[in-house]
């Protein structure tokens, strides 16, 4: 081989030598196949993250629905008594919560029972397989999730003033037919007893408020509280013919009635500077001046203060109620010119469900009478609070536990008054005790909302039921809020004041 030749063929050598050995020493292009090379695992761990956060989620649910199908439960017991209902309820809320087909769970279970240690809880327990997809590539191919909850009926101390409509409306059957609404009320006002019938270690005391025109506390009052004597005013009417028709003839007293059908006979004849002919204690009472106003003429603000919750002397006649005196009033055709309601009652504890139906029904034996909210709402007020005339036997707390303080008001229809009758507030066509401007009806409306939120501002929770009542315009208002606020045609009375005693015993979860 010539010389040139071999030099060329060590060239080519040397040439291969040196770019094998560069080729060996070049890391640029490593990274890449690195990056393929890790694909597999990284697609692994991702996918299983993946995986896993669908599992937290699917725990999450199941404990959302465990927590529900508890409280559920535990809110259809009647006390520390278990029913296939309850179980029920429970499952219900369970399935509402987490369907059986959530996130492609399989092998879902659900257990809703009374605790074996405790019998006023409800235990729950569920557990659920959730498919993965990534991790399937690994052999997992499910993540088993469970869970466990508890729910119990925190009752606490509550004091609790019924307020019931016992107006003339309420001897009527609903506008579904069937049974008159006051029967309807005295069966279905148990349900709020049996709600509440489990607590232990803890006070709940139940107080009555009838009331339709007139509310009947004279029992409850120091006789100090009450005008003696009580000033009533004097009007003598009598019928005068006229070519015109005839007119209401009261002169004598500087007052002319608006001419009239003959047919609607009226006669007011009042009593004027004379003691009352009433026991105080069995009776209904006048209404008093609000606090600051002018007692002669007694004069009412439908701006209700806590002074006029609170508020009560021995000496100032202004502060003072009057006794209310049907037998100064002699009749209004057609009417219920005067009507007092049954006796209150303050509050008290009972010891079984048959002596809360017995007051139930003796608080509502007497029914009739025009519709004045604001007397219910007031006198409610009035026994609950504090720091009035009943502070001494309503401590906000008892045995250390604080006392939380409800109104549960019912009523069958919209405020409803007049200004032809005998009520607490006198005769408003003579007496105009709230004022004169506006509608009647407006006045009474206002004072009501008023009281209302005047006991909310005392911390009194208030819970309204609208008894077949289409027009909630005026007491809506008054519920503490849009689940404080009850509608019934009738039929379900009993499970809503079974709903508002599962409120009053605030529902909690335990684990």
């Amino acid at each position: 081989m010539r010389n040139w030749e071999k030099d060329g063929e060590s060239r080519r050598v040397a040439r291969k030598g040196t770019f094998l050995s560069r080729l060996r020493k070049d890391t640029r292009g490593n990274t890449l196949a690195m990056a393929g090379a890790a694909l597999v695992p990284i697609a692994g761990i991702i996918g299983s993250g993946l995986d896993i956060s669908r599992g937290y989620l699917a725990q999450a649910k199941l404990q959302n629905a465990c927590d529900a199908a508890a409280l559920a439960a535990r809110r259809t017991m009647s006390g520390d008594t278990w029913s296939s209902g309850a179980r029920t309820e429970g499952e219900r809320f369970f399935d509402f919560n987490f369907p059986s087909d959530t996130m492609s769970a399989e092998n879902l279970t659900r257990t809703v029972a009374q605790s074996t240690s405790d019998a006023s809880m409800v235990t729950v327990t569920a557990s659920a397989d959730i498919p993965t997809t990534v991790m399937s590539l690994f052999g997992n191919d499910e993540i088993a999730i469970s869970v466990t909850c508890d729910a119990d009926q925190d009752y606490g101390n509550n004091d609790i003033m019924v307020v019931l409509d016992v107006t003339g409306s309420m001897n009527d059957a609903p506008s579904s037919g069937g049974t008159a609404k006051i029967n309807r009320l005295r069966d279905g006002a148990i349900g709020l007893y049996r709600a509440l019938a489990g607590a232990t270690n803890t006070r709940t005391r139940f107080g009555f408020i009838p009331y339709s025109q007139t509310v009947n506390v004279g029992r409850d009052l120091n006789s100090n509280w009450v005008r003696d004597p009580a000033d009533y005013q004097q009007n003598i009417c009598v019928w005068r013919y006229s070519y015109s028709g005839g007119y209401w003839d009261c002169t004598g007293n500087g007052y002319q009635l608006e001419e009239v059908d003959h047919s609607s006979y009226w006669l007011n004849n009042w009593r004027g500077n004379g003691s009352y002919t009433i026991n105080v204690t069995s009776g209904c009472v006048e209404e008093r001046a609000s606090i600051g106003q002018s007692g002669d003429p007694i004069t009412i603000s439908t701006n209700v203060s806590q002074a006029d919750i609170d508020q009560v002397s021995t000496s100032n006649p202004a502060q003072q109620w009057s006794p209310y005196d049907p037998s100064a009033q002699e009749s209004e055709s057609g009417g219920y010119s005067s009507h007092c309601v049954r006796p209150a009652r303050r509050l008290a504890e009972y010891s079984s469900e048959s002596a809360y139906q017995a007051m139930i029904n003796s608080t509502t034996a007497l029914v009739g009478g025009y519709t004045y909210h604001d007397l219910g709402i007031m006198w409610a007020a009035r026994y609950l609070s504090s720091t009035g005339m009943f502070a001494s036997s309503n401590p906000e707390e008892y045995n250390d536990v604080p006392v939380q303080k409800h109104i549960v008001f019912m009523t069958d229809g919209r405020l409803e008054v007049t200004d032809r009758i005998y009520t607490s507030y006198g005769v408003d066509r003579y007496d105009r005790r709230l004022g004169t401007s506006g509608y009647i009806n407006t006045r009474h409306v206002s004072r009501f909302q008023s009281a209302c939120n005047r006991a909310k501002s005392m911390g009194m929770t208030i819970w309204v039921i609208a008894l077949d009542v289409t027009n909630t315009t005026d007491i809506e208002p008054c519920a503490t809020s849009a689940g404080h606020f009850y509608t019934s045609d009738g039929t379900d009375l009993e499970e809503v004041f079974e709903r508002i005693g599962a409120g009053i015993g605030r529902l909690r979860l335990t684990q």
